[in-house]
């Protein structure tokens, strides 16, 4: 019998931002979220470090750090995950700061508890088959430092399943997966479903998303991702490990929130079947 998977939401998405941000840290309003997470049947909050160093994210800080545990606990949540959205506006391998400021997060989640960090190697830190040696001895050193830290280190890149794969094995790292985020694999033309199986045993790690034909997020099952064939692709590699909406709010964030649970664990469930 498969095991049961759990969700997670990226954090900000349960509140509706005042500037119409897609990728949004909930200022003030962060705390309350963890309830709400609670309320409606997801497991954990994917924490964000933003593109732009935000120094009130309760994540920098010690007290901060005390109060996520405490949120956590008052609302019967898990801490699983967190990303590093910081390098996709700076390049990980060009600055050293970057470097700095990811191993910093890393100490930051091994206090927290977290079990996976999500590294989008994308727009200024995008890697490709070209650049990839460039960026090696980069992710290395982040590999280790994450397993130092008992964390699991999962790149998300817009390399097609080929390309990964080879990247993976030419990594070879005992520390270093994958992200598979649906919405932005398909964005790129991927044959998604057979890469979902090429990757096999290097996916930990899920982004649930849709995109429609001119690559804009939409709401899920309304755009060019089949989940059913995504789950089934899922199923056939043996992937029981969590899966995170990354998704858009809609015009009420908790009933979409809703929908999206509801409508993935149908899939899931019917696509075990087959």
């Amino acid at each position: 019998m498969s095991k049961i998977p759990i969700f997670g939401i990226v954090q900000g998405r349960l509140i509706q931002p005042p500037s119409g941000q897609l990728q949004w840290f909930p200022q003030e309003e962060w705390e309350k979220e963890f309830e709400l997470a609670s309320q409606f049947g997801f497991n954990y909050i994917e924490l964000i470090a933003e593109r732009k160093h935000n120094s009130e994210n309760p994540i920098w800080e010690i007290n901060g750090i005390g109060k996520i545990k405490d949120l956590i606990e008052n609302s019967n949540l898990v801490l699983h995950s967190f990303c590093n959205d910081y390098i996709i506006d700076h390049c990980l391998i060009k600055y050293a700061g970057v470097m700095d400021q990811t191993l910093n997060l890393i100490l930051k989640g091994k206090l927290l508890g977290l079990e996976k960090l999500v590294f989008p190697l994308l727009e200024k830190s995008e890697m490709t088959s070209n650049n990839y040696k460039e960026y090696k001895s980069a992710l290395t050193e982040v590999g280790d430092a994450a397993q130092e830290n008992d964390i699991l280190l999962c790149l998300e890149t817009i390399l097609n399943g080929e390309q990964l794969l080879e990247v993976m094995e030419d990594l070879d790292h005992s520390n270093i997966y994958c992200v598979f985020d649906t919405g932005n694999r398909i964005a790129f033309d991927h044959d998604i479903y057979s890469d979902i199986v090429l990757l096999g045993d290097y996916i930990k790690h899920v982004h649930i998303k849709d995109k429609n034909e001119n690559d804009k997020n939409v709401l899920l099952g309304t755009g060019k991702v089949n989940f059913h064939k995504i789950f089934q692709s899922f199923s056939e590699i043996g992937y029981d490990g969590p899966y995170t909406f990354e998704t858009i709010r809609g015009k009420d964030p908790l009933e979409t929130a809703k929908y999206n649970l509801l409508f993935t664990k149908f899939l899931i469930s019917d696509s075990s079947r087959n």
